[in-house]
């Protein structure tokens, strides 16, 4: 499989710049996550990677052989789009051998091959079907079954999982993962849903209005975002950030004495699951406390969201992860730890950790 090497990409429509400058690698043989906000640029990549579309400026090198201006046939990529593409008049068997049409191989010969990965994705018995007939995840197996069957060494997704329910969505996922590992193919995953980013953690690319902001596994993301967007992009529930002069001047909370040497415009940030309900009366060096009354209370599977009212700009969000019943208005105190929270600038760029920027000394 080749490596994949985009240089100074740029790409704009009616006005638009809907690429800027992308420069990013993807190693061969991987899984491969592009990750952003609807509108962050992903579709239009993922075109031009797969040879849909040119860009207007930059390169592109599958190892060390430029592919700019080559299609996908001479590149050997599939994209496999968000509404499926599948011919309605065809049957499943018809949509699969449909990229086949033009090869020299024989009717036995593409019989077998369809067969063959019809088997692979389960859908072999659904190959008299038409679309209108089949779910939206043997649609998708479909599509990814006609790829596949060309023999393309490079398949990119576009949302894969926006249109199927959730036990569908997991089930796809480990097809994929499957995919990847059994037959060697690398696969591209477009997507704006950051659950595709804790399914495969290891290859991610962050991407926001045409740019590649940040790009690593998600552990690296999540301890250290570039800034804020990505910051708040990761995580089961969106982070609580607040204007460091607001959590200063707060009555009733105890921080560290040390947190006052914050600029008063940097933002600091907590992750839900980082926060926790506080029963102790004693002081903590090493913890930020607030107090405030539960404005409501969601029980999400074995998990609860609390909303406090602390008296900050927006209700803080505190993530637990067993059901803990709180009724609106009942008095809560919280604590987070110094060395949980993110510290950004006022536009937003990440700083640093607590834990490397505070010291621990209470201030009140």
């Amino acid at each position: 499989m080749p490596k994949i090497r985009l240089v100074n990409i740029n790409k704009k429509y009616e006005g638009l710049h809907l690429l800027k400058n992308v420069n990013l690698e993807i190693p061969n043989n991987t899984l491969f996550v592009i990750l952003g906000p609807p509108r962050s640029g992903k579709t239009a990549l993922g075109r031009i990677l797969a040879g849909l579309e040119l860009p207007d400026s930059g390169s592109i090198f599958f190892d060390d052989e430029d592919v700019t201006y080559k299609g996908p046939n001479q590149r050997n990529v599939s994209l496999v789009f968000q509404d499926f593409a599948l011919y309605p008049h065809l049957t499943a068997y018809d949509n699969i051998a449909s990229s086949l049409l033009k090869s020299r191989l024989t009717k036995e010969e593409i019989r077998k091959r369809v067969k063959e990965f019809a088997e692979y994705l389960k859908i072999d018995h659904r190959l008299t079907h038409y679309p209108s007939e089949l779910s939206g995840g043997e649609k998708q197996r479909v599509a990814i079954a006609r790829a596949l069957v060309r023999g393309a060494q490079i398949i990119i997704l576009d949302e894969p999982f926006v249109r199927l329910d959730y036990k569908v969505r997991e089930d796809m996922r480990a097809q994929l993962y499957r995919l990847h590992r059994d037959l060697g193919v690398t696969v591209i995953i477009l997507s704006s849903d950051h659950m595709d980013a804790m399914a495969f953690p290891d290859n991610i690319a962050f991407m926001l209005e045409g740019e590649i902001i940040q790009v690593g596994n998600l552990d690296a993301m999540y301890e250290q975002p570039t800034n804020l967007s990505i910051a708040k992009y990761l995580g089961l529930v969106e982070m609580n950030v607040f204007p460091a002069k607001s959590i200063l001047d707060l009555k009733g909370t105890e921080i560290p004495r040390s947190l006052s040497m914050l600029d008063g415009t940097m933002l600091i940030g907590f992750r839900p699951e980082h926060v926790t309900l506080h029963y102790e009366n004693t002081l903590k060096p090493d913890k930020i406390i607030l107090a405030g009354k539960v404005k409501i209370t969601e029980i999400v599977g074995s998990e609860t969201i609390v909303h406090l009212d602390a008296g900050l700009l927006e209700p803080v969000k505190v993530l637990i992860s067993m059901i803990v019943r709180k009724t609106p208005g009942e008095a809560v105190r919280v604590a987070v730890d110094v060395k949980d929270i993110y510290v950004f600038d006022a536009k937003g760029k990440f700083v640093g950790r607590g834990g490397d920027l505070i010291g621990g000394d209470i201030a009140r």
